[in-house]
């Protein structure tokens, strides 16, 4: 006869089975994928619009599988996670239903159009179309409901970072790159993956963006910000002499920025 002890074990340990409906080889809820809602923004008032330029992949084992861009059109070197690449509106944004995944995904932008802050004029992502600097962000998918998801050109950059660390595209080296770029544009507690808002810190650095790729110094030292946005550690130095003239010129400020 069981103990009551050993009764109320089993008893616990039944109801846990049923709660994850995973017991005896059952499918966990946890694993029922999730829709992805994202947006595509240069600045906060500045969204990018595009047919078939928003490209989702599964990460595995810390590689996403992206797009060569270096070429035209851009070739398809790893399997997407729908049909084919997606459509941004009018607002920059898309959503896509991967109900049949659990895990990180890559976000990859690949062409579209935006109003340039710097210029006041269209200007288009096809010139960014350089290898791993093309518009990029990260997200973790799984457990149903809808996950939000937004691509700049500061979670490319934290994409760039979380690639060259141990692991590669992991959502934690994510998630400790987003940091790391706040503190290297100045941001403090500001969490890149969140949305902008018209003039603030986070604004003012994507307007500094845009100059830098408008104009000079930025636009003949860096040309498309292939190294801004690649995070490319041997050309810091530039980059933030370059950088910090976008930023004071198009906010009309006196800010100086050291990466590192």
């Amino acid at each position: 006869m069981l103990s009551l002890s050993r009764r109320g074990l089993l008893a616990a340990a039944s109801s846990l089975c049923l709660a994850l409906a995973a017991c005896g080889g059952g499918t966990s809820g946890q694993y029922s994928g999730s829709t992805l809602d994202g947006q595509l923004l240069m600045d906060a008032a500045a969204p990018v619009t595009g047919p078939g330029n928003v490209c989702i992949y599964g990460i595995a084992n810390g590689q996403g599988n992206p797009l060569n861009t270096n070429v035209s059109p851009p070739t398809n070197t790893g399997t997407l996670l729908t049909s084919g690449c997606l459509n941004s509106d009018a607002q920059g944004q898309f959503s896509a239903a991967l109900t049949n995944f659990y895990g990180p995904v890559l976000i990859q932008i690949v062409g579209g159009t935006y109003t340039s802050h710097a210029t006041g004029g269209a200007a288009g992502l096809t010139s960014l179309s350089t290898t791993n600097s093309s518009l990029q962000a990260m997200a973790f998918i799984g457990g149903g409901g809808t996950v939000k998801v937004l691509v700049t050109p500061l979670t490319t950059i934290a994409v760039a970072m979380a690639g060259a660390m141990p692991g590669g595209l992991t959502m934690s080296n994510y998630q400790t790159a987003a940091a790391k770029v706040a503190t290297e544009f100045q941001l403090g507690g500001v969490n890149i993956t969140g949305a902008p808002a018209s003039g603030d810190a986070q604004d003012l650095v994507l307007r500094g963006v845009e100059q830098y790729l408008s104009f000079s110094p930025g636009a003949s030292d860096d040309p498309n910000a292939a190294n801004l946005l690649s995070w490319n550690t041997g050309a810091l130095g530039t980059m933030s002499t370059d950088f910090t003239s976008a930023y004071n010129t198009i906010n009309g400020t006196s800010a100086s920025f050291s990466f590192y």
